[in-house]
């Protein structure tokens, strides 16, 4: 599958802003702790960058399995791939997780996640956190990937079909799903979480996808008509998530579809629904960060506090230096995911892929690389 160079610059783009996001956080959780001031920026609503992320994911499991619709073993070769991608990997900073937060809270009263949360979160399967009233694994930026395994398990049930058909089964299992939560309100936290309308973004995602596989191109001004007035949106916030309390969680609900998810299509659909220009010099930094998007997600959070550890040590903390601390967070963390992505992922991906994933035969078409 040739790579589309401007979904995974925008890949890399929305990890940044969930990167940026965290990192304003903590820098006003320090500021507090010192008695400082620190204003954040709003310009965007940082957290959009999961809606981005869900919109490209639908896109790119339609695009990408050009190949395996219609196919026998279809199912298993797209499950397998998807958990050689997604599943080491975190496990992986899920068990580094575990294993920090235990040896930090020793000696202390605060409570460390008990086995079945592990279980659970090791496993995909939404539970409440305690102390909460939302479903979150015991790493709690992984409710994304919650989501997305749920996502693969229905794809790859519908995924022997042909590709309109098998898209078509998907939204409306997904727009099922959402219109059985709006009715029965499940209150046990694996129904709540999988009926949340956020599902939706998958579907709108791979109905752009079927776009672009139908030859569906748009011209440059119209593209750029269909950016501007994603970001525009973004900008203006509907949620107005800037002037919510400091620990408001984003609710997974229509409003969150409306307000983040269809600015976030517009955006996608403005990268894709056009003639692919080549990396440009500054196109390959984004497809650098793009491609290690996952890993920046997922090890962002500990390069956080590892810099906030770090300027602590050094007495580093002042108000004048909240500012720098973001900064070097958010260049540090596309440097550490980056390293990782090429010294860890890359290997480990190809190499429980090669466990996983059955050897096509010589005559058979080459072997997709979902991404």
């Amino acid at each position: 599958m040739k790579q589309i160079v401007s979904v995974q610059v925008l890949r890399g783009l929305a990890a940044l802003m969930v990167v940026f996001g965290h990192a304003q956080h903590h820098a006003l959780v320090q500021s507090m702790k010192i008695g400082g001031t620190f204003e954040r920026v709003h310009l965007l609503p940082w957290g959009a960058g999961v809606d981005i992320f869900f919109v490209i994911s639908g896109f790119i499991m339609v695009y990408a399995s050009e190949g395996l619709f219609g196919r026998q073993g279809a199912a298993t070769e797209f499950l397998g791939r998807r958990v050689a991608r997604i599943v080491p990997l975190y496990w992986i900073f899920t068990a580094l997780y575990v294993v920090v937060v235990t040896i930090g809270l020793a000696g202390t009263t605060k409570d460390v996640a008990g086995p079945s949360a592990i279980l659970a979160s090791f496993a995909f399967w939404p539970a409440y956190a305690a102390g909460r009233d939302i479903p979150l694994p015991v790493l709690e930026l992984g409710w994304t990937l919650n989501y997305e395994m749920f996502f693969y398990l229905i794809f790859a049930a519908f995924v022997g079909l042909r590709r309109e058909r098998a898209v078509m089964a998907v939204a409306v299992t997904l727009g099922a799903l959402v219109v059985g939560g709006m009715v029965t309100q499940p209150s046990a936290a694996a129904p709540f979480f999988w009926t949340r309308p956020i599902v939706l973004e998958f579907g709108i995602g791979m109905g752009i996808a079927l776009l672009v596989r139908n030859g569906v191109r748009l011209p440059g001004l119209a593209r750029g008509v269909l950016l501007v007035g994603g970001v525009a949106i973004l900008v203006v916030d509907p949620i107005d998530s800037a002037h919510q309390a400091m620990n408001w969680t984003t609710p997974n609900d229509l409003w969150r579809v409306l307000g983040w998810g269809l600015p976030a299509a517009l955006i996608v659909a403005a990268a894709v629904l056009g003639r692919q220009a080549g990396p440009s010099p500054l196109s390959k930094l984004g497809l650098l960060v793009g491609d290690a998007s996952y890993v920046l997600y997922l090890s962002h959070p500990f390069v956080i506090v590892g810099i906030r550890k770090a300027a602590q040590w050094g007495g580093l903390e002042g108000p004048s230096m909240l500012w720098p601390m973001v900064i070097v967070t958010v260049v540090g963390s596309c440097a550490v995911a980056v390293l990782i992505h090429r010294v860890l992922e890359k290997p480990l991906t190809r190499f429980v892929q090669g466990l996983l994933v059955r050897r096509r035969a010589p005559d058979a078409p080459a072997a997709l690389s979902l991404r």
